[in-house]
């Protein structure tokens, strides 16, 4: 059986974040086709060295995980690298900002300038593994593939450059800072393969490293499908309402500062029963509302995740930076309405082809599309029969995991 390897910043059961829980349902769901690896650190949540995983090998569903305990090259210098890595990237930002940067990139594929400060701030960084680029240089030849997960840190940017006739990229990109670093051309042109989420993300690529972009294909990822926990407990445990508008992932001010203050401006215009219910781990700075329109679970179960998505009355979304959102996804898959930021290209698409959520431009805006959500019985009827429709058709992993290994066996 052939082997093949993930490599991301963190892995492992209890791991939050997208990225991270996209890698271990692509993991796990290849398990009965090849020997599935994870190339990963040891840490568990970032900033927290207490938590870390142990240093070795184990196994977890099926997955073999390798992890590599963080080791920067000269880390006390790692703000003064940071800081002049910033201008090559800046030069590129105004770039694609004048809508020239992806013909420039089409004529002249190549990019040096501030690439070794930016190689020095990913080789300080804190998280930065020598010996898991090490492996993988000593070792490229025993596998059939290396599949890179995101770009933020030094696994990615630098372990793509050791074997890059073998390297799948699934980038998740987003419209932000990170992805205008000038080592970036050399991943996205030189990979074998590049592995996107949606032709939205396939867009905003191409526009930044044009024509010279590697091969690439839509793949994207499955939802998982957890069976729910009683319902009538999880009400109780967590004072749920009877009507909620839902918002999970990381409660954190950048995903949660805007939201907040509109659905109070909401209430205070529409009245009405309906609660906004935070579901996620919370940022120990945020300051609780106050408010007794506002509940903050804390960090949920999968399965009271599941139970409390099923009996949301609608989901919000307001991240700005999604290349697939999976919980997009799952409030479709289960029927329920969802109110996306239209900033959001990789969800308005969503919309715009499955006509089965609504986006949002303003702060009024918001406020009227959330009332329709609530109000409109007719609305709430379509979305319930083509939400799963277009989940079943463009991300189950009938289809998902058929495109991911023709890629594979493509090397």
């Amino acid at each position: 059986m052939k082997k093949i390897a993930f490599i991301i910043i963190r892995y492992g059961e209890g791991v939050n974040g997208g990225a991270e829980v996209h890698c271990r349902m692509l993991a796990e769901r290849l398990t009965p086709y090849y020997q599935v690896e994870v190339l990963t650190t040891t840490t568990r949540v970032f900033n927290d060295p207490t938590q870390d995983f142990d240093e070795g090998v184990s196994i977890e569903n099926g997955v073999l995980i390798r992890r590599f305990k963080p080791a920067p090259i000269d880390g006390e210098h790692h703000a003064y690298y940071r800081k002049h890595g910033k201008w090559g990237r800046r030069i590129r930002v105004r770039l694609h900002r004048l809508g020239i940067l992806g013909s420039w990139a089409s004529r002249h594929p190549d990019w040096s300038f501030g690439t070794e400060a930016e190689r020095r701030a990913f080789e300080s960084h804190p998280q930065h593994t020598p010996q898991l680029l090490d492996f993988i240089r000593e070792h490229r030849n025993e596998y059939q593939a290396f599949l890179f997960l995101n770009y933020y840190f030094s696994q990615t940017v630098l372990g793509v450059a050791i074997a890059p006739e073998k390297s799948i990229l699934i980038p998740l990109a987003h419209p932000n800072n990170p992805l205008y670093f000038g080592m970036n051309v050399t991943m996205f042109t030189r990979v074998r393969h590049i592995a996107f989420n949606t032709a939205a993300e396939e867009r905003l690529c191409e526009g930044i490293f044009g024509r010279s972009m590697a091969p690439w294909s839509l793949v994207g990822c499955g939802i998982e499908e957890v069976p729910p926990a009683d319902w009538e407990e999880v009400r109780k445990r967590y004072d749920l309402p009877d009507r909620y508008l839902l918002y999970l992932g990381r409660v954190t001010p950048p995903k949660i500062d805007r939201i907040i203050p509109e659905f109070l401006r909401y209430k205070r215009r529409y009245g009405g029963d309906v609660k906004l219910v935070l579901v996620g781990g919370i940022d120990p700075d945020i300051a609780r509302p106050d408010s007794s329109e506002i509940l903050m679970t804390g960090f949920v179960s999968e399965a009271e995740k599941s139970a409390i998505i099923r009996h949301a009355t609608a989901m919000v979304n307001p991240s700005k930076l999604e290349s697939l959102s999976l919980l997009m996804l799952e409030a479709m898959q289960n029927r329920i309405p969802v109110l996306v930021n239209g900033k959001s290209e990789v969800m308005k698409d969503h919309c715009k082809l499955s006509g089965a959520a609504l986006w949002y431009d303003s702060s009024r805006d918001f406020r009227k599309k959330l009332h329709r959500l609530l109000e409109d019985d007719e609305l709430r009827r379509q979305i319930a029969e083509r939400g799963p429709a277009y989940v079943r058709k463009n991300y189950s992993w009938e289809v998902v995991i058929p495109k991911l290994r023709a890629i594979i066996e493509s090397l």
